[in-house]
C-alpha cells in the first residue's frame, strides 16, 4: 500500500520508495512516517481533518527522495545510452540522501529500504546489460504487496483496517463493525486495483525492453498515484468517523 508507504509497523501500500528498483511499502507496505514530521505519511493524514496532498506523499523531501533516483535512471540512460552510468548514479544518490538522514539524526530506515532496492536493480541491470532490470525488484514488490492486500480480503481482515485499526483509537474495533469493516474492505480494493494496474502496465514494458516508458510509468503510477488513493481512504475513513459521531 518515500517515500515510499513505499513505515509504523503495520503500514499500508505505499509507493515505492527511493527509485526505480525500490519499493516501499514497505512492506507490508508503509508510509515512512516513523522519520517523518508527524502527521505526514498515510497514517497521518488519516489523522487530520483537512487532507493534505503534500502530507500523504511525504512532502518536498519524501517527493524528493522517492521520484529522483528513477528521474535521474532515465535522463542517464536516454542521454548516454549507458546502464552502468545511470544506475551507478541512481544508487549514489540514494546514497547521499542516506548520509544527510545520519548526519542530521534522522532516521535512516526507509532510505536504507530503498538503497537495498536501488542497489539489488542496479547490480541486475549491470550484469544483464539490460536496463529494464533495474525496475525489477520493485515489480516483484508490487506483485508481493498485491498478493499481500488480496490474501488480507480473503481473510476478512482487509489490510487497511488493520493499519487504521493500530493508529486511530476510535476504529480499534473496527473488526467488529460491519459498517466499518465494509469501508476498509473498500479502501483495501482500491490499493489492490492500484498495484493490479501498476503490474498490468509496467510488466509488458519490462518484457518488451521499453526502459524509459517503463520509468515514466513508474513515476506516474507512484506518488500521482498513492495521492489519489490516500485522499479516497482519506474520506471514506472521515465517513465513517462522522457516522459513528451522529450514531
Amino acid at each position: 500500500m518515500s517515500h515510499a508507504p513505499e513505515g509504523t509497523g503495520a503500514e499500508p501500500p505505499r509507493p515505492e520508495a527511493h527509485g526505480g528498483a525500490g519499493g516501499g511499502p514497505s512492506d507490508p507496505p508503509g508510509t515512512g512516517a516513523e522519520e517523518q514530521p508527524s502527521g505526514r505519511g498515510l497514517g497521518g493524514v488519516l489523522r487530520q481533518e483537512e487532507f493534505s496532498v503534500g502530507d500523504a506523499i511525504g512532502g518536498p523531501r519524501g517527493i524528493i527522495e522517492s521520484a529522483l533516483p528513477t528521474l535521474l535512471f532515465i535522463v542517464l540512460f536516454v542521454a548516454t545510452g549507458s546502464v552502468t552510468v545511470a544506475s551507478v548514479a541512481a544508487v549514489a544518490v540514494v546514497a547521499v540522501f542516506l548520509l544527510v538522514r545520519i548526519v542530521q539524526r534522522q532516521s535512516p530506515s526507509t532510505v536504507l529500504g530503498g538503497l537495498l532496492g536501488v542497489g539489488l536493480g542496479a547490480v541486475l541491470a549491470i550484469r544483464s546489460g539490460d536496463g529494464t532490470d533495474f525496475y525489477a525488484p520493485g515489480i516483484v514488490i508490487n506483485a508481493v504487496t498485491l498478493l499481500v492486500l488480496v490474501v488480507s480480503l480473503i481473510a476478512k481482515r482487509p489490510l487497511i483496517g488493520l493499519f487504521i485499526g493500530l493508529l486511530d483509537a476510535r476504529v480499534q474495533d473496527w473488526a467488529r463493525d460491519p459498517d466499518a469493516r465494509a469501508v476498509y474492505t473498500r479502501a483495501t480494493l482500491l490499493f489492490v486495483v492500484l498495484y493490479a494496474a501498476k503490474l498490468a502496465v509496467q510488466v509488458p514494458l519490462l518484457l518488451t525492453g521499453q526502459v524509459a516508458a517503463l520509468g515514466v510509468a513508474k513515476l506516474a503510477m507512484g506518488l500521482p498515484a498513492f495521492a489519489v488513493i490516500a485522499y479516497l481512504v482519506w474520506l471514506m475513513h472521515r465517513s465513517l468517523l462522522a457516522r459513528r459521531d451522529r450514531s
